[in-house]
């Protein structure tokens, strides 16, 4: 059965869409910034899987980003500051006090800065594939899909699918990148990752306390 879909609203005013799956201890798995749709992820067989499987023991959390899926997308703050304000409307409607945060490349920075801010609510951190500073992560691949961001949507979205599930992966990756188009306009898109390229919050790292687990794939492709 389909998650019920829900909405949180942020201090600024954003509505936040999110669903909730399974019982136990909740943990919220933020979306691929500046990009997601729960609905739809949950038509796409592998994601249903997992969900489903981290539900057998945990509450899965997962919600859109402002600006993407089904959240409010009439919206132009892509601060670090507006993006910590989708994730906390979001924890304040779970009844828990504690909850993990799993939080996947550009999340990374919102997650850091989140539990260092809100520690009495952070139980664990998860990071895959992510960083404190997004420049870090400014490889010649990362600029040059930049540049084919603004030239061809469509061929832009399945380079990054296939970078990002191999390119191997034939029909799962076609399916990613219908998926990523339909998440977000093209121009919106842009301008979170604009925003997005100044994230920093190495500062931060040392007022992390909680157990913190990072992941990092071998290879991009």
């Amino acid at each position: 059965m389909e998650p019920r879909v829900q909405y949180a609203q942020t201090e600024d005013g954003v509505s936040i869409a999110f669903w909730t799956l399974g019982e136990g201890k909740p943990i919220v798995e933020m979306p691929t910034m500046p990009v997601s749709h729960i609905q739809m992820e949950w038509q796409i067989p592998e994601w249903r899987r997992w969900y489903e499987s981290l539900a057998r023991t945990w509450t899965v959390v997962r919600y859109d980003c402002r600006g993407a899926g089904l959240s409010d997308r009439d919206v132009s703050d892509f601060s670090l500051d507006a993006y910590l304000r989708d994730l906390k409307a979001v924890a304040d409607r779970l009844p828990q006090e504690k909850l993990a945060l799993l939080a996947p490349i550009h999340s990374g920075p919102v997650a850091i800065a989140y539990a260092a801010r809100h520690p009495e609510r952070v139980s664990h951190l998860i990071l895959w594939h992510s960083w404190a500073r997004t420049r870090d992560a400014a490889t010649p691949q990362f600029v040059a899909l930049a540049r084919l961001r603004d030239t061809d949507w469509h061929v832009y979205s399945e380079t990054i699918a296939h970078t990002l599930l191999g390119w191997s992966e034939g029909e799962p990756a076609h399916r990613y990148a219908a998926l990523l188009r339909e998440c977000i306009a093209p121009d919106t898109m842009k301008a979170a990752l604009v925003a997005i390229g100044g994230f920093d919050v190495a500062d931060l790292l040392p007022q992390v306390k909680v157990p913190t687990l990072v992941l990092h794939r071998r290879q991009l492709s």
